[in-house]
């Protein structure tokens, strides 16, 4: 069994790898940030601790009378980290997010228990792997799909009361846009809520539909998130 002093660091060791992850999320503005990711990274590799060498002193009593499986506190985790990653998915209008915030805590737990039974190269390659998935990867990949396939983006508009959705269809038709889907839901005060749906090429930005949407008669606000 490790010093108690060595089960101490892998525990810091798992809050800093942790942290690190949960850095970019809250960097992101994501349900589970900074604290959610340390705290599922600690407790997985404490759970992971005390399973694997917690009960080395009851087991010396009666060895012969007790079957012992370290791995099915890990088993155990691997499924209970599922409700807490369903906590962090959320329905935003017509789009689901927080599904690359839910797979995060995943990979946490899985970065906690490598911590905990020793295994440092390969819990401190995983962590380099996430941070380049979540930050890196982020970064390059409009450039990896440009032209390969167009982008659907969700804009949710919110109208003035008098504009007729009709109008605001045909703008949108006009500037070379595709409608793939759009609810409406009414609000307070006669105001009225648009998901929109739309379908950008590879030659457009995200951004230019939102400030032509912006600009377009009758849209009080637009609500777009990268």
């Amino acid at each position: 069994m490790p010093q108690d002093w060595e089960l101490a660091l892998r525990l810091l060791a798992a809050a800093g790898m942790g942290g690190l992850i949960g850095l970019e999320r809250e960097i992101r503005d994501q349900p589970a940030g900074f604290r959610t990711h340390i705290l599922v990274a600690v407790g997985s590799c404490l759970f992971a601790i005390v399973s694997a060498y917690g009960f080395d002193a009851f087991l010396g009593f009666r060895p012969q009378e007790i079957r012992f499986d370290p791995s099915r506190i890990a088993a155990q985790i691997v499924t209970g980290i599922g409700f807490l990653g369903a906590g962090a998915i959320i329905r935003y209008g017509m789009t689901v997010r927080g599904l690359t915030t839910a797979a995060s805590l995943w990979i946490v737990a899985a970065i906690g228990l490598a911590v905990a039974v020793g295994e440092w190269l390969t819990a401190g390659t995983a962590t380099a792997i996430t941070l380049v998935a979540l930050w890196g990867l982020r970064r390059i990949r409009p450039t990896l799909t440009r032209g390969l396939k167009p982008d659907h983006e969700v804009f949710l508009l919110e109208l003035e009361p008098s504009t007729p959705l009709e109008s605001v269809v045909r703008h949108v038709d006009r500037s070379g846009l595709r409608v793939d889907h759009l609810r409406v839901e009414e609000g307070g005060e006669g105001e009225r809520l648009v998901s929109l749906v739309l379908k950008i090429s590879p030659d457009r930005s995200a951004e230019d539909v939102a400030a032509l949407l912006t600009e377009t008669p009758g849209i009080r606000h637009v609500d777009w998130t990268r």
